[in-house]
């Protein structure tokens, strides 16, 4: 399983280990006192890799906390996390978004903090097609397809 530390998104996989940090693969989560990064003693949240689609049609409470937007201007993709109003606590908040092009690579990826905005910017790649993930520390994956228009 991975996890993800909230105070500095070190992602910790248990089959893995880290050999930078010295620790073996197979070594569980409970095993270790704190994040070897940052040594946060009590922060990490396990990562579910399932991608949940929203649409145009989304009316789920959780998934349109999720829900991301974007403004596209030919030179960047602004994207927007439910109106930028999503929490973003230590134990509930948007960890990451990512961007993938039209055959699911992931092209760019951006880190939150707590207490930033749920709001990116990304380059324009001249893409065609995207797809926007966001990643919720409670509440797993979340992935919206778009195409843009030049």
């Amino acid at each position: 399983m991975k996890y993800i530390c909230t105070n500095c998104s070190y992602v910790y996989d248990e089959s893995s280990g880290d050999e930078v940090e010295e620790i073996e693969a197979g070594t569980k989560i409970d095993s270790l006192d704190c994040c070897p990064v940052c040594l946060e003693t009590d922060g990490f949240f396990q990562l579910k890799e399932e991608v949940i689609y929203l649409d145009e049609n989304t009316v789920d409470k959780v998934e349109l906390e999720h829900l991301p937007e974007i403004n596209h201007d030919w030179i960047s993709i602004e994207v927007t996390v439910w109106n930028n109003s999503h929490p973003m606590e230590k134990e509930h908040r948007i960890l990451s978004i990512w961007l993938f092009d039209e055959y699911w690579d992931l092209v760019e990826e951006k880190f939150l903090w707590i207490d930033d905005d749920t709001v990116v910017v990304f380059d324009d790649y001249d893409l065609d097609e995207i797809e926007i993930r966001v990643r919720c520390s409670k509440h797993w994956i979340f992935g919206k397809k778009f195409e843009l228009t030049y």
